[in-house]
């Protein structure tokens, strides 16, 4: 048993008050990868900590040293967001074009339809979260989001009238791919990464579903960070090749392994 286990199971208070840098470091990363308001950011942290306090701070006594404890609250803290957002907002769904075009076009898609702000407001939400998207930019965004049932005002009417004819074809959205060949790669590559072992499937969540860099996933799981480097690159070669496996052009493997990967 590491000195970690032995630490965390004999004074697990302890071990949350050393561990508060590193969860106030996650939590922003979750809060700046959901585009969450100051306000926001502020109440999930608050709630998460909380969330590892209960029962005695039994996270920390559940900790059996089989991964660092880095990587082991890493993982806590990105499901007590999922947690989070389901208690605040209920258990609404993201399209599958909204996660395809990453976490700025979920929360835009989140604001319009599950909040019912009108757009000009999401813009603002988001800019106050650090978004820094023009009015176009927005828009397309907006304008490349399957049709749901409306909850609110939807107005694209910010967008230029030069952009009009862009936004009325859905292949001229920003990340368009076709939907039936995206759906295919997207349910084997989730399938391949769960099978992935537990810190190779964080590393790649750290990497590209938080877009944190190298360096950053290094520092915060203890790697070297020029090993990782050609760690990330095999895992994402091993990928490819599977997809390819699965009859998936390597093209459109590629394509999704760059860097735009739908977690």
């Amino acid at each position: 048993m590491s000195s970690q286990t032995v630490s965390a199971a004999s004074n697990p208070e302890r071990m949350f008050l050393s561990s508060l840098p590193l969860i106030d470091r996650v939590v922003a990363i979750q809060a700046r990868r959901h585009a969450l308001s100051a306000a926001d950011a502020e109440d999930f942290g608050s709630w998460a900590k909380a969330r590892l306090m209960d029962g005695d701070y039994a996270v920390f006594r559940k900790f059996g040293g089989r991964s660092s404890l880095p990587t082991y609250l890493t993982t806590v803290l990105v499901n007590l967001f999922r947690d989070y957002r389901n208690s605040r907002w209920g258990r609404w769904r993201p399209s599958a074009a909204a996660k395809r075009l990453g976490p700025v076009a979920i929360r835009l898609e989140s604001l319009l339809y599950r909040d019912r702000y009108p757009m000009r407001e999401a813009a603002q939400i988001l800019r106050s979260s650090g978004v820094t998207l023009d009015d176009g930019e927005i828009g397309r965004l907006a304008a490349s989001f399957p049709e749901r049932q409306p909850t609110g005002e939807i107005s694209l009417d910010a967008v230029p009238q030069s952009e009009a004819g862009a936004l009325a074809d859905p292949a001229a959205a920003p990340g368009y791919r076709d939907e039936a060949a995206s759906q295919k790669v997207e349910r084997a590559l989730l399938d391949l990464v769960a099978e992935l072992p537990p810190e190779d499937g964080l590393i790649l969540r750290m990497r590209f579903w938080d877009d944190r860099s190298v360096a950053d996933v290094a520092r915060t799981l203890r790697l070297d960070q020029k090993a990782l480097y050609r760690r990330i690159e095999r895992i994402q070669e091993r990928l490819r090749a599977a997809l390819e496996t699965r009859g998936i052009d390597r093209s459109l493997a590629s394509d999704f392994l760059s860097g735009d990967l739908p977690w």
